[in-house]
């Protein structure tokens, strides 16, 4: 049994807290796809500079790995919106026949050139088309592999947001610490699934990526309003030792921020989604990768060093919140 299926058949008194863990959980893991499909990007493109020796087996895997961690994200997203399900796994099933495509051609591409004495050169020209399809300049929407990825993101915030468990301040009301004095509620992502929440201050909460957050700006007071000119915001905090997922609640404006700090570099990453009304130039480091669509914005950093991912969670926070 895994720790979502637990999380279900927990007696809680508030059963929607239970949901909105297990949303949170399952978020996480469709990011975590995400980011081992991002790494095998990079990979591909680290290999096609011209300094490795390609085989066909090299790309022949990485189509395989990117077909296989882009069905895992889809999974993922269809726990989350299941009413886009049957739009989601279509346009997957294209992208499984044009790895298909890619596979002829590598096959194609060995027999031609079995008699020759170096296949270098056509695995670098394979490698190149993969690469397209991964993440070139989409020739139609959702067509590259990355264009597909932002989509299903935008589905399952869409879907999130129908919801309503963001706005809906009654819910943490009945049973969430709300620091003293403070307008952010704290969720221990496993605590308070598992037991009876209890109240805390955010010095209860060990939670690495939380304190590097706030380190600019929260000092034993409401956090300051937000610089975009909005009404005050009152947030939520799912926070555990290495991980926060923190979101708006009960706001005119949608702003998320999903992080992982610590001390293994390949599990670091920092996820952030903004509506038009935010400007994430003004809030984001250097080196982050912003994808925009009619929905928002989307801007990832990964694979960080310890050091990056806190300073750079230092700034956000600062950005975001200091007068």
């Amino acid at each position: 049994m895994n720790i979502l299926e637990k999380l279900k058949i927990v007696k809680h008194k508030n059963p929607d807290i239970i949901d909105f863990c297990i949303e949170t959980i399952r978020f996480r893991k469709l990011l975590e796809n995400a980011q081992a499909l991002l790494d095998l990007f990079e990979d591909g493109h680290e290999k096609n500079l011209g300094e490795y020796i390609l085989d066909r087996h090299y790309v022949t895997s990485l189509i395989d790995n990117v077909v296989e961690r882009l069905g895992l994200m889809i999974y993922d997203a269809c726990v989350l919106a299941p009413e886009s399900g049957e739009k989601l796994y279509t346009q997957y099933d294209k992208h499984k026949l044009k790895a298909g495509r890619l596979f002829r051609d590598s096959e194609d591409s060995e027999k031609k050139n079995s008699d020759e004495l170096t296949s270098i050169t056509p695995e670098y020209k394979l490698l190149a088309e993969v690469l397209k399809w991964l993440d070139g300049e989409p020739s139609e929407p959702e067509s590259t592999v990355l264009d597909f990825m932002v989509h299903i993101y935008v589905c399952v915030l869409k879907s999130l947001e129908t919801k309503n468990i963001l706005k809906s301040e009654a819910l943490f009301k009945g049973g969430i610490s709300k620091d003293p004095g403070s307008n952010i509620y704290l969720v221990d992502l496993w605590k308070d699934a598992f037991f009876s929440p209890k109240l805390r201050s955010l010095d209860d909460i060990n939670s690495i990526p939380l304190k590097y957050f706030l380190m600019d700006v929260y000092h034993g007071r409401a956090l300051p309003n937000s610089k975009n000119g909005k009404k005050a915001v009152t947030w939520i905090a799912a926070a555990s030792e290495y991980r926060l997922s923190l979101s708006t609640l009960k706001s005119d404006f949608q702003f998320r921020l999903e992080a992982t700090a610590s001390d293994y570099e390949k599990s670091n990453f920092i996820f952030v989604f903004a509506d038009h009304s935010i400007n994430t130039k003004n809030i984001l480091p250097a080196g982050f990768h912003i994808e925009k669509t009619d929905y928002g914005r989307f801007a990832w950093s990964i694979d960080a060093a310890s050091e990056t991912i806190e300073d750079n969670l230092i700034l956000i926070g600062r950005n975001l919140f200091s007068a």
